[in-house]
């Protein structure tokens, strides 16, 4: 590579974001002062952000960039878009640019470590032209030169995602590291131009991998999930290998925790819902164990009654034959994709019930969507009338976010749910199980047996993953 001084301009200063530098420095000031502040604690050790032009996707993005501003790195490996098919058998594509120029300076390229990266494997490129056309990178450059000083970069943009090419490129960063501090900045939208409603769903299954940790299903989610058969929908997003490369350096450096610190959509800044871009943003951290091994997931009481009122509310309108979308709620647990079962009683009785036990949207909208169902799809009962309304008694039941274990020895009869996953087999078991099986031989036995199709004692191989979780039920209190 040609070390001599070389800048790439900025490319889409003035249309992305603002090229004015003093405008530009006060709109990313103001933008972080309004996101809301990172709480859970632990060290972030890489990110996901969108690079949309700001006017859309910078107050999803700033939530991330705040909590940067309390991070240690000296290098951040923006990873931008893929290139897939155009691509074939291409990890990365590098430029021999030795700095990104924004109206707020210039950012200085670790050239070192992109030499490495060129030298160890030849599925790494060198194409200057392609990064002076890409703005994915190049968005993200003037939140970081708020946030932090003193820092380099390594720009690359992703070939073919694969979850060995992601493998490979956090195992090479991680092979010459040397003594930087490095932090992996996935820069990937979501969802590309489904209608607003169907980006939601899309999104938060897509999400959903982020915070599984599940760099399989990412990239076989990208090149062949089911959103295919979407009308509509180019993609569900736009980077798989910069958010599994990030995934796999999560991993690598202890993180276990992917909190969504916020989501959202170009139409709720176009109020255009018809044809839509899906953004989120997400820090992948490494928190300390809890001692308390036994607490189970609960919501907070904020929480809990926002939702029966959403659940309410959305019955009641869909009576009238209409439902209109709530304003998004910004707290982390109700943003979060949860799996969720509404449950409805008239006079003590069953009125009807659905719900999912796979976290594919966020909590917020699951409990719209299965109170709907529950109202008027449940077929053992007569859709809800407007009469009925206040006779009706609302119940709410959320999944705790799954957490893997290393063998059954961590599970706690009667209070633990359970799934087991071996290949593409799995099942699931919900906590109330364990009043019909009460011994932990009968319920994993059955569990493989019945749910998952695997042999009876499939839960005690390494083979087999484990995950535990536990169920958090609410209702409205008596009127």
């Amino acid at each position: 590579m040609n070390v001599k001084e070389n800048i790439r301009p900025a490319r889409v200063a003035g249309s992305f974001y603002e090229g004015n530098a003093e405008v530009l420095q006060r709109e990313i000031v103001e933008r972080l002062a309004r996101a809301r502040p990172h709480a859970d604690g632990g060290e972030i050790v890489a990110a996901a952000v969108p690079h949309a032009g700001y006017i859309y996707s910078a107050d999803i993005a700033a939530p991330v960039f705040k909590a940067l501003a309390q991070a240690s790195f000296d290098t951040v490996v923006i990873i931008g878009h893929d290139f897939g098919a155009n691509a074939p058998g291409i990890i990365g594509i590098l430029c021999d640019f030795t700095a990104f120029r924004t109206p707020l300076g210039d950012v200085p390229v670790d050239t070192e470590l992109c030499e490495a990266l060129l030298k160890a494997d030849n599925r790494f490129v060198v194409h200057n032209q392609v990064h002076r056309q890409e703005h994915s990178i190049e968005v993200q450059l003037p939140f970081l030169q708020t946030v932090a000083k003193d820092f380099k970069i390594v720009p690359i943009l992703f070939g073919e995602a694969t979850p060995e090419h992601c493998q490979r490129l956090a195992e090479l960063l991680e092979e010459h590291r040397g003594p930087r501090r490095i932090l992996v900045l996935s820069s990937t939208d979501l969802s590309h131009y489904p209608t607003g409603k169907t980006a939601r769903e899309l999104d938060a299954r897509t999400v959903s991998f982020a915070q599984n940790f599940d760099l399989a299903g990412l990239c076989r989610w990208q090149s062949q999930g089911a959103w295919e058969r979407e009308l509509g929908v180019e993609t569900p997003i736009c980077s798989a290998g910069g958010l599994g490369t990030a995934i796999v350096w999560a991993k690598m450096h202890g993180a276990n925790h992917c909190a969504v610190l916020r989501q959202g959509n170009s139409g709720d800044v176009s109020e255009d819902d018809t044809r839509v871009v899906g953004y989120a943003s997400m820090l992948f951290v490494k928190q300390a164990a809890s001692d308390d091994t036994t607490a189970e997931f609960s919501l907070t009481s904020a929480s809990q009654k926002y939702l029966l009122t959403l659940a309410r509310q959305t019955i009641a309108e869909g009576t009238a034959g209409h439902v209109t979308p709530p304003e998004l709620p910004q707290t982390d647990e109700l943003l979060q994709p949860a799996a969720v079962f509404v449950t409805l009683h008239k006079h003590g009785r069953l009125r009807g019930c659905i719900g999912t036990t796979a976290a594919r949207m966020p909590l917020w909208q699951a409990v719209m969507e299965y109170a709907q169902l529950a109202a008027f799809e449940d077929p053992r009962f007569e859709k809800v009338t407007a009469e009925e309304l206040p006779e009706l008694d609302i119940e709410i039941s959320v999944l705790s976010p799954m957490r893997r274990i290393a063998s059954a020895d961590e599970i706690l009869p009667g209070t633990h749910g359970v799934t087991v996953r071996q290949g593409r087999r799995s099942g699931l078991f919900l906590p109330q199980v364990w009043e019909q099986l009460p011994d932990l031989e009968s319920f994993m036995g059955y569990l493989c047996a019945e749910k998952a199709g695997l042999p009876w004692d499939a839960w005690k191989s390494p083979q087999t993953e484990l995950q535990v979780f536990t169920v958090h039920a609410f209702q409205e209190e008596a009127r």
